[in-house]
């Protein structure tokens, strides 16, 4: 079974054909929620499709202009599978009283994953440093989603027993290609992103496009692409601490 461990699917970008998207092939969704609306929206498709892992969290974009939000967001992690989309994001929000909010925020949705035992997948955007920090303070398994870093930040991730996670942009993205490469593949899960993050420019992404990544992932690791699904699979049952997705 393929794993899409983060796709935003609720978007308008998928009104038109959603339920063929979700079912176009044989694979489990994530879908991360960013704010209160999303949230609902996300919960209501995984009351609908058995193959959608809802995702609850606060996207950390959203700091200045949402932030209202953030207790009711907290509140719905409890019906949740995993905590998402939470993080820091320094590459839009420059102002230091926003990045401390996001900080804040953050504490927030771990305190609540590590309470209520649920993996967290996080958006870091200029604020890795910050990051693995901030993680060292919780017992959270974690996934660093559309990681954009280095190799020597991966295997700080990896060290600190957390995931990285790759999107279908990978075949145009040689930094990525190289951290692929490079780390092992069982602290791996394949994602879309979409509609965002798609192989090629300009186009948008779904869910079913993790073969693309599993495509690219064989021929770095000269590993069959069936094997490779087997292992991403299996990494995502050890991220959700259980023998199944559901």
């Amino acid at each position: 079974m393929l794993i899409d461990s983060h796709a935003h699917i609720d978007t308008k970008e998928f009104d038109m054909d959603r339920e063929i998207i979700i079912n176009e092939c044989d694979i489990l969704i994530v879908n991360a929620g960013v704010d209160l609306e999303s949230n609902l929206k996300t919960l209501e498709l995984a009351r609908k499709y058995r193959n959608i892992v809802p995702a609850i969290g606060f996207h950390p974009e959203f700091v200045k202009d949402k932030e209202n939000e953030v207790e009711k967001c907290l509140e719905l992690t409890e019906h949740g599978k995993i905590i998402s989309e939470i993080g820091l994001d320094y590459f839009w929000i420059k102002e230091s009283e926003f990045r401390k909010k996001q900080i804040d925020i953050l504490h927030k949705f771990l305190e609540k994953a590590e309470k209520e035992m649920k993996p967290a997948i996080i958006h870091i955007r200029g604020g890795m440093k910050d990051f693995l920090e901030i993680i060292k303070s919780y017992k959270v398994k974690f996934v660093i989603h559309s990681f954009e870093g280095n190799v020597a930040t991966a295997n700080k991730i990896i060290e600190l027993g957390g995931y990285i996670s790759i999107p279908p942009i990978i075949v145009r993205d040689k930094n990525r290609q190289n951290v692929a490469k490079d780390i092992p593949i069982d602290y791996i899960l394949t994602e879309t992103d979409s509609p965002f993050m798609s192989a090629e420019k300009m186009s948008r992404n779904k869910p079913c496009n993790v073969k693309i990544v599993i495509k690219e992932l064989s021929n770095l690791k000269k590993i069959e692409e069936k094997e490779i699904e087997d292992i991403i699979y299996k990494n995502f049952l050890l991220l959700l601490g259980s023998s199944t997705a559901h």
